[in-house]
């Protein structure tokens, strides 16, 4: 093939890359075909915005918004485990017992700032009335600000770590009162909750930061539901979700993009109101979900969709036959299924001999010859 010939061929292969996609041929049908071929024809309705109910299957579940992990904030060896799997506890309820010596230096390093502290406020405040009297340089009392801010601080940070270790404003100046060390440190929920799971044994060494238990916020549970995916295609976010048993409503807040693999499902997480009064953690249960169908949509028999070079068709009856229109496929439903395209309502598609139909669009069966 010369140059001129294969640029004349890539200038025919653009253009018909480029042309538009002409409408699909008219298929012609007699009566008498139409009826040899057992067509039957149902109407095109427009969708309403009701919805339909499905059931799913699923478990009760903790939301991970609601999980806490409890860990050591300093190096130690737990004594105690005061807490048991699956066990309610109040908010600042004991759950593990360190023998931490970084605990009892932070006392330790606690009380000496604190004590510098005093002594640093003590001397800014005799700067101060020498001052005024003009006996020391402003210079002076400047110096014994910035020793008692720097003084003030160094005690503040001790603190602060000894309120991470779990003590509290009373334990703070008790300490600093009596100075009354103590190398045991009780760590403690920070809030009400369930314990999930234990992560340490007594005489076992962690370090700071090791997670000691994990918690779950009480009264707050999410429903796993499984769904297949024409379901899961029918399913928005904010859809309303029931389970028996339960008077409040919930709603549905998230949809996996992907599909499990073990079980071909599609994952659907649902949030219930109270529902730590009506449900257990890991129970199976049945629930609800009233969806709330497309709007802008067409309603037509699920049997009038017909797959054709990965699209789907409807056979729109005409004067004198039957016309392929490809249509975009909102949503199946077992009877009907919801479709946007370019028909008006009261349209007729046809339902039944969608194989004859087929075959004559592919050309495998004559057209008006009365068969």
């Amino acid at each position: 093939m010369t140059p001129r010939q294969t640029l004349a061929l890539f200038c025919l292969c653009l253009a018909a890359a480029g042309a538009p996609a002409q409408e699909a041929p008219l298929i012609k049908l007699s009566p008498a075909q139409s009826g040899a071929a057992g067509i039957v024809y149902g109407r095109v309705e427009e969708a309403g915005a009701a919805g339909e109910a499905l059931r799913l299957a699923g478990s009760v579940v903790f939301p991970v918004q609601a999980m806490e992990v409890v860990s050591a904030p300093a190096a130690g060896v737990v004594q105690e485990v005061a807490a048991a799997p699956m066990q309610a506890v109040a908010a600042g309820a004991v759950l593990a017992r360190l023998f931490s010596p970084q605990f009892l230096e932070w006392q330790r390093d606690y009380v000496q700032l604190a004590t510098q502290e005093r002594l640093a406020a003590d001397k800014l405040a005799r700067d101060e009335a020498l001052h005024r009297e003009g006996i020391i340089a402003l210079s002076r009392l400047q110096d014994a600000r910035n020793a008692q801010v720097q003084a003030r601080v160094a005690a503040q940070e001790r603190a602060q770590l000894l309120r991470i270790a779990g003590m509290n404003e009373a334990g703070l100046r008790a300490l600093a009162s009596k100075q009354a060390l103590s190398a045991t440190m009780p760590v403690a929920a920070r809030q009400a909750g369930i314990v999930l799971e234990l992560l340490a044994m007594p005489g076992q060494q962690v370090e700071a930061g090791a997670p000691l238990a994990k918690l779950a916020r009480a009264g707050e549970l999410a429903l796993e539901l499984q769904a297949t995916r024409a379901q899961a295609d029918r399913i928005q976010p904010g859809d309303k979700v029931e389970v028996d048993g339960c008077q409040r409503a919930g709603k549905v807040s998230a949809i996996s993009p992907q599909v499990n693999a073990a079980s071909q499902a599609v994952l659907v997480r649902a949030q219930l109101p109270q529902a730590g009064q009506c449900l257990r953690p890991n129970q199976y249960i049945d629930a609800v979900v009233s969806t709330r169908g497309e709007r802008g949509g067409l309603s037509v028999p699920s049997a009038a969709l017909l797959r054709m070079d990965a699209g789907d068709y409807l056979m729109l009856r005409e004067a004198d036959g039957v016309r392929p229109v490809r249509v975009t496929v909102l949503s199946r439903g077992a009877e009907r299924s919801v479709v946007r395209a370019g028909l008006k309502p009261g349209s007729e598609v046809a339902v039944q001999g969608m194989v004859a139909l087929k075959g004559m669009w592919m050309g495998l069966g004559a057209q008006g010859e009365g068969k």
